[in-house]
């Protein structure tokens, strides 16, 4: 029997998944970021390590067992970041060879029937990549503003409480966001949100949680809100078209995955305004949200680099063999 590892580590937790070469589930741990930038590379090696080793002691197995470790992190952008993480985790001794991806390619391969087609990000930053029919990958290099990127839950929320400012001191429209926000901050008044803010007194983690604001004012009818929606959705269309003809497969019915917490706000809009704009560069595209966690694609990848197909048998196995809300983006 052989064993295999994924891990999935993105900017807020780390996954970690052992399965044995039938595909069945083992272990699962858990850590915190894996991104190396958001902490430093000493912290994100200590919650990587911390969820291997969780899932290992889950499953009684031990590192030397372990044939490959397929870890797709955030953070992993340039190849100079490859470098590092490559050397850095392989010292970990987690595992007899590492390979090292970027997170993207873990939702992309959770969100796919088949080994080809692209993947939009569209969580607490945003990203993309895709593969080709050829094997060919392409991932964008997710350094926001400086790689050209816009979007994301950080981007929304900074938008928000702009949006929230601007009809404040009367050069905006009026929105529902105002009360929305002011109750979900518990404050009196703009001034004083102003004030939180200035002062760096609100945590992000509360002010990246108002995304979901969003999407209820414009349920109510709000038209900033919707604006703001269809300006994401275009950009998501954009992002997943350039992919699409970089990779030859505008005229191929390629799948497109939409992975990301924000694209799990409330009604239609913002998959629908996606779907129409990939739709006039890629008619035959199928629009799709992942069936599994990401890190359930870091099993996929490496049971296939080790030249283990997905086969239906091997995919009921590995399914069966994860608790139920695992299979639904609903690992916490």
């Amino acid at each position: 029997m052989k064993y295999y590892l994924g891990v999935d580590g993105g900017s807020s937790k780390t996954h970690a998944l052992l399965a044995d070469d039938t595909g069945q589930v083992l272990g699962f741990g858990k850590g915190g970021s894996g991104n190396h930038q958001s902490y430093g590379l000493q912290s994100a090696l200590r919650q990587i390590d911390l969820a291997v080793r969780q899932a290992l002691e889950q499953a009684g197995i031990s590192p030397e067992r372990v044939e490959v470790g397929y870890f797709c992190l955030a953070g992993a952008d340039l190849p100079e970041d490859y470098a590092i993480l490559q050397e850095a985790i392989q010292g970990l001794g987690l595992a007899g060879k590492v390979i090292v991806k970027n997170d993207t390619m873990a939702s992309l391969r959770a969100g796919l029937t088949r080994s080809w087609g692209v993947v939009v990000i569209c969580g607490t930053g945003f990203n993309a990549a895709g593969r080709s029919m050829d094997g060919r990958e392409i991932v964008l290099p997710g350094l926001g503003y400086l790689s050209g990127d816009w979007g994301g839950g950080d981007e929304l929320s900074q938008e928000i409480l702009r949006a929230v400012m601007r009809a404040w001191d009367g050069r905006g429209k009026p929105t529902r966001l105002t009360g929305l926000v002011l109750t979900a901050l518990e404050l009196p008044s703009e001034g004083v949100l102003l004030s939180k803010l200035y002062h760096d007194e609100i945590d992000p983690e509360r002010i990246l949680d108002l995304v979901k604001l969003l999407f209820d004012a414009s349920q109510m009818g709000d038209e900033i809100a919707r604006d703001l929606i269809v300006r994401m959705g275009t950009e998501v269309g954009i992002t997943a078209n350039a992919l699409l003809k970089r990779l030859s497969l505008e005229e191929a019915d390629a799948e497109v995955v939409l992975g990301g917490s924000v694209f799990k706000g409330k009604g239609g809009l913002l998959v629908d305004t996606a779907s129409q704009v990939i739709h006039r560069v890629a008619p035959l595209a199928r629009i799709v949200q992942p069936r599994f966690e990401p890190v359930v694609g870091t099993l996929f990848l490496v049971l296939e680099w080790a030249g283990l197909p997905i086969t239906p048998g091997r995919l009921e196995r590995l399914a069966a063999s994860l608790p139920g809300r695992w299979s639904h983006a609903g690992l916490s």
